[in-house]
């Protein structure tokens, strides 16, 4: 269901409950519900003496709850942008430091602020009073105030959610102890997702296959590796005003799983993208969605793409290629991934090294909110999985070569 932007802001504006053309007053009261439903008798606060802002018409004051408990009480008055303001150096004490946006951020930030002025311009104006307590200027959005920082999520202001997800790394037979081409992949996201499923399958006119997947095991795959040693992985990033087929599609994650089983190689795998169409759960041109790298046991590889202008191939002349939440295709934002360049730079520490260890080793390196590691060996067909359960100290081995052989006795 669509909500028109325009329609919500005249309904807001005219709703009795809303005052226009004066200084909003805003009262923030951080209390948990236990507290008060757990006292019989409510304890009376000491009143505290308002701190002075740089903005002398702003009224701001913090008060520590309890010292049993990391709570506080917060009174902010003035415009959005005084109270904005105010908060900027709330968070700047706290330690909370801005960082440059990527090209992808930055175009996605421009499209929230034109949203902000249409919906609702006070979130506009308060997140211009933080900037400027930063001595940043929003309008520019070359960087990003985070607001909220935990161990694999992250929200930027102005209003971007950031999260590892997902890293792609391949090492091509001569950067190996022993001359196997293998792909890592790192599933990342901030919970734990369902149905998460290794499945071996064996399928009457396909290659057989394993995959990882998730909430549609059977159906769809997340990363792979087939019996004539293609394998591949994919990340979430930014749609860069990819459209949808209109008609009937692939999702992208069933794509996946038909390519693998129907390609013998990165070129097979690259020519099927192209001619089927795809689609994504939500495929917008605001949306995430996924790039992929492929990769095979002669070496070859490429991340593939879905842009305005079609499937897009990107390829490298490295021994390597890592792919994670930034497009190859275009203004390259690599530099700013630190998964990116720490894989690298594992990689070329290890080069002419890497055996399965070896590269789980350097996927650990890159974990953020990590769901799973894999490593597949396209040469002869084995894979490592590791889990967040022992902090993926058990590396749990399997074998699509012994699969593929007992199903050819049956």
């Amino acid at each position: 269901m669509r909500v028109e932007s325009r329609d919500w802001k005249l309904k807001m504006e005219s709703h009795p409950l809303v005052l226009k053309n004066v200084s909003l007053f805003c009262l923030i009261s951080m209390l948990v519900s236990a507290v008060t439903a757990c006292s019989s008798t409510p304890t009376a606060l000491p009143v505290v003496t308002p701190t002075p802002t740089s903005l002398p018409a702003a009224y701001w004051s913090v008060q520590a709850l309890t010292s049993d408990y990391p709570i506080e009480k917060i009174e902010v008055a003035g415009t959005y942008e005084e109270i904005g303001y105010a908060f900027g150096q709330w968070y700047q004490d706290r330690g909370f430091l801005p960082r440059p946006l990527t090209a992808d951020e930055r175009q996605v930030a421009h499209e929230l602020l034109t949203f902000y002025e249409d919906v609702h311009p006070g979130i506009l104006e308060q997140a211009r009073g933080m900037y400027a307590a930063y001595g940043l200027n929003l309008d520019s959005v070359s960087e990003g105030i985070p607001i909220y920082d935990a161990e694999g999520v992250r929200i930027l202001l102005p209003g971007l959610i950031e999260h590892d997800a997902c890293s792609v790394v391949f090492a091509r037979p001569e950067m190996t102890v022993d001359g196997h081409a293998r792909l890592g992949r790192n599933y990342d996201w901030p919970t734990v997702v369902p149905d998460t499923t290794l499945v071996f399958t064996h399928p009457e006119g396909g290659y057989p296959t394993v995959i990882m997947t998730t909430r549609t095991p059977g159906f769809s795959a997340a990363d792979g590796l087939n019996s004539q040693g293609l394998a591949f992985g994919f990340a979430s990033v930014g749609a860069a005003g990819y459209r949808s087929p209109a008609g009937p599609a692939l999702v992208s994650g069933f794509a996946y799983r038909f390519v693998l089983e129907h390609s013998a190689d990165v070129e097979e795998a690259i020519a099927m993208l192209r001619s089927i169409p795809i689609t994504f759960v939500n495929g917008s041109p605001e949306s995430l969605i996924t790039h992929i790298l492929l990769a095979d046991r002669s070496g070859a590889s490429a991340v593939v793409e879905f842009l305005p202008e079609g499937v897009v191939v990107s390829r490298t002349d490295t021994p390597y290629q890592v792919m994670t939440n930034s497009h190859w295709a275009g203004p390259s934002d690599q530099p700013n991934c630190w998964r990116y360049q720490t894989a690298i730079e594992g990689l070329e520490e290890a080069r002419g090294k890497i055996d399965m260890e070896g590269l789980m080793t350097v996927m650990s390196s890159i974990h953020g909110s990590t769901q799973w590691t894999i490593v597949y060996d396209l040469e002869d067909l084995s894979l490592a999985l590791a889990l967040p359960g022992d902090d993926f100290s058990t590396h749990y081995a399997f074998s699509l070569a012994d699969f593929i052989a007992r199903m050819n006795v049956q």
